[in-house]
């Protein structure tokens, strides 16, 4: 089933991004001052792009009236994991595409506690030191998360903060929608500016679609294979992850059509260039490798695919860390995955490893 684009963003998923970026110090200045030398397409091109995102931003956080330490209540990040207390309290960037941020709110308000419980507990898990047990016990109570939590490598300030969200998750919850509602009502304000950007991004990509398989050139470039998902897939459009792809990929009994949101400034070659064999470059590479844990990583799955779970309790590594090597050796393109039911499953990238060693002998013998 060929996948849909959609010309709309998501503006609660994008006013989030925004304030995350925002609090945590990630600034499209930068981005964009340091990221234009890795892009294919014209100088002209890049910046009327990103003097559109740039003018967005700088629009809304100018007419922000936020008391700066509750903005970094709800958005700081939470250990490494790129998630925020705002994360526990709506489903923020889950499988489920929601219109508006009342129905986030509705999805929000209906879960039971069961499932309150189980998704605190799906965010905590990937921050628990694992050892040789492999403990994977079930989680039904607010003590089973307890114990969840002090198996964690979070600190006292953050465990009591979730703690707290979860006490009090109805008060919490409107302080979080409130944020969120003002900062799109000025993102609103910026009507011109987003559609500019939709537009480009869907006529763009709405031609690309006609004689071309984008899951397949997207799987093929971030080395993640899925199933093709008989609900069909949407591509959407992210503002304020301009130069990302991310994916939701349900499982089949979920029977919710497979996510993927790409960033705006990126095209059909995902615009970034092929590396040159150069010394600099070669030597951040080895750089990567000198690490023993990463190094360990990629022993570990050079034959066999392993989940996150399995390579964290073979290296007696917590899940955080696992997560954090991971990440690094996805961006040096390292690793391969590939999704299988609930589980995401590694591989390391043999192609990209031998292209590697062939570029040190190019260089040096």
């Amino acid at each position: 089933m060929q996948a849909v684009i959609k010309k709309e963003i998501n503006y609660v998923e994008e006013a989030h991004v925004l304030l995350f970026n925002y609090v945590n110090g990630i600034t499209y200045d930068k981005m964009m001052t340091e990221s234009y030398k890795n892009f294919a397409y014209s100088k002209e091109i890049f910046d009327k792009k990103y003097e559109r995102i740039l003018g967005i931003h700088h629009y809304v956080i100018n007419n922000m009236r936020f008391d700066k330490n509750k903005l970094d209540f709800y958005f700081k990040e939470i250990g490494s994991s790129k998630m925020s207390l705002s994360n526990y309290l709506l489903p923020i960037y889950t499988g489920t595409q929601y219109g508006c941020l009342k129905e986030y709110e509705e999805a929000a308000r209906r879960k039971s506690s069961e499932e309150v419980i189980k998704d605190f507990d799906y965010i905590l898990s990937q921050y628990i030191s694992i050892g040789k047990s492999g403990d994977e016990s079930k989680v039904e109570t607010f003590e089973d998360l307890m114990r969840i939590m002090d198996k964690t490598d979070l600190s006292a300030e953050e465990k009591w903060k979730i703690i707290q969200a979860f006490i009090d998750r109805s008060a919490y919850l409107e302080e979080v929608l409130l944020i969120l509602d003002k900062t799109i009502q000025l993102l609103k304000e910026c009507q011109k500016e987003i559609n500019e950007l939709e537009q480009e991004f869907y006529d763009y990509w709405l031609d690309y679609t006609k004689d071309t398989d984008i899951i397949k050139l997207l799987q093929d470039y971030t080395n993640i294979v899925w199933e093709y998902n008989a609900e069909g897939t949407y591509i959407l459009p992210s503002i304020f992850c301009p130069q990302s792809i991310s994916f939701s990929i349900n499982d089949e009994e979920e029977k919710n059509p497979d996510l993927i949101r790409l960033g705006v400034i990126l095209d059909s070659n995902l615009a970034f260039k092929h590396p040159e064999v150069d010394s600099e470059k070669l030597n951040t590479a080895l750089k990567l490798l000198s690490d023993k844990s990463k190094f360990e990583i990629l022993k570990l799955i050079k034959d066999k695919p392993a989940y996150g779970f399995e390579i964290a309790n073979t290296l007696n590594l917590s899940t955080s860390t696992i997560s954090y090597h991971m990440n690094s050796l996805i961006m040096a393109n390292l690793i391969k995955i590939e999704k299988d039911a609930n589980k995401i499953y590694y591989t390391t990238n043999k192609e990209t490893v031998n292209r590697f060693l062939e570029d040190i002998r190019t260089l040096l013998l």
